[in-house]
């Protein structure tokens, strides 16, 4: 487990000095205590060269809504950008008993890099690629590297980092990339914009009246590098995150996960599907399965909008998709098996979708009993669970409700 980083405002780049009054490290503050708190979730892993798996936090509905465009790495010159810039994405996940609905715009932003020598401006918009580096940010942050700040406009918290240092996560699940690639990456993040307008129903409560949100924001908030010329790796980095994970922060709304067993995967449909199941899949044991429909989880996922015509080459194409994710799930030894159903149109008998219900293996039903107790630990030390012992077997109980 990597120490949490300690850090005073004149390790801050120029940029920044002039704006705080003050810094907290995780060492310091209670909040960002608990999300770099893994000291329990350390479970072997066998024939690896890995020794223990490495851990992660995933923040609850925000990184289950599909706020990345899956076209491949969409890159254009200004003059060639389409007429409809914005890609919007329906809403709808069930979590914790709270249902969220609504939708989610994606701006892309505005970068410039050199071509030909001289200086060009390009569309990006977040993709594949920017995931990939959020995530490894995120598991940084959860590694320790993470600070409050306390601007003059109020309190961030923020990712303190260098370049090698994502660069080697991000190496160490098999997405290698050169420092400029990673550089443009983050500077797509913090460009990006995501306006939400949702409503959230706890359904297990129904005299608590329907909230209604509607925000705009950057995947990141703001970007800060600071080396000298040159220094490639060495450049330091402080990347700002937004107002909406850093409440989910302090509210306690994330989840631990294991950030190898999810990024070593090559597609990026079988990441994202890994990173659902350690999400939503909290109840995983032997006997018990988990189902989804094709349709709707390539909807979440952005592969097809929910206007989309999906003809019978385009069901077949899906479905081929998601057997090669389930043949990474059973490889990476996530499930021991899983079966498909047909849904068809009353009227004419043609198969219009398919359900899916998979198997947890062992492994997998490990690792989640695991990463309950430890989160049931955290709401407890947070103040959001009490009991009245905290031990072992009483975590054991409160993970069985």
């Amino acid at each position: 487990m990597s120490r949490k980083v300690n850090i005073s405002v004149e390790n801050l780049p120029d940029t920044l000095r002039g704006q705080i009054h003050g810094v907290e490290s995780a060492i310091d503050n209670e909040s960002l205590a608990l999300f770099t708190d893994n000291k329990d979730v350390r479970v072997t892993l066998e024939n690896s060269k890995q020794s223990l798996r490495a851990y992660s936090n995933t923040f609850n509905h925000y990184n289950l809504w599909g706020r990345f465009v899956r076209s491949g790495h969409k890159k254009l010159p200004l003059e060639e950008a389409p007429k409809k810039t914005i890609v919007t994405r329906r809403i709808s996940e069930k979590v914790d008993g709270v249902l969220y609905e609504g939708e989610i715009k994606i701006t892309p932003a505005v970068v410039s890099s050199k071509k030909e020598g001289d200086e060009v401006e390009y569309l990006v918009w977040s993709s594949d690629r920017e995931e990939k580096v959020e995530r490894a940010l995120i598991r940084l942050a959860s590694k320790g590297k993470i600070v409050k700040i306390n601007f003059k406009s109020g309190i961030q918290y923020a990712v303190i980092f260098s370049m090698n240092e994502l660069a080697q996560e991000l190496k160490a699940v098999g997405q290698s990339m050169p420092y400029p690639q990673i550089k443009e990456s983050l500077e797509a993040l913090q460009g990006s914009k995501l306006s939400f307008k949702y409503t959230a129903v706890d359904t297990r409560n129904p005299e608590i009246d329907d909230s209604f949100y509607e925000s705009n924001m950057n995947f990141l908030s703001s970007l800060h590098f600071s080396g000298k010329k040159g220094q490639g790796g060495n450049i330091k980095c402080v990347a700002c995150l937004n107002a909406f994970v850093h409440n989910m922060i302090d509210n306690l709304e994330y989840k631990g996960y294991y950030f190898n067993s999810a990024q070593e995967l090559k597609r990026g449909l079988s990441r994202w599907m890994m990173l659902r199941l350690y999400h939503l899949w909290r109840y995983a044991a032997p006997g018990k399965t988990y189902h989804f429909r094709l349709i709707s989880i390539m909807e979440k996922y952005g592969t097809i909008g929910d206007d989309d015509e999906i003809t019978e080459n385009k069901l077949k194409a899906l479905r081929r998709d998601m057997t090669t994710t389930m043949k990474d799930f059973m490889e990476k030894g996530a499930i021991s098996s899983y079966e498909i159903s047909n849904i068809k149109d009353d009227d004419n008998g043609k198969i219009i979708d398919y359900v899916y219900e998979m198997h947890p293996s062992a492994q997998f039903c490990e690792e989640i009993l695991t990463l309950n107790k430890h989160h049931k630990r955290i709401e407890i030390q947070g103040g959001k669970r009490s009991v009245e012992v905290i031990d072992e077997d009483t975590l054991e109980e409160i993970v069985k409700d």
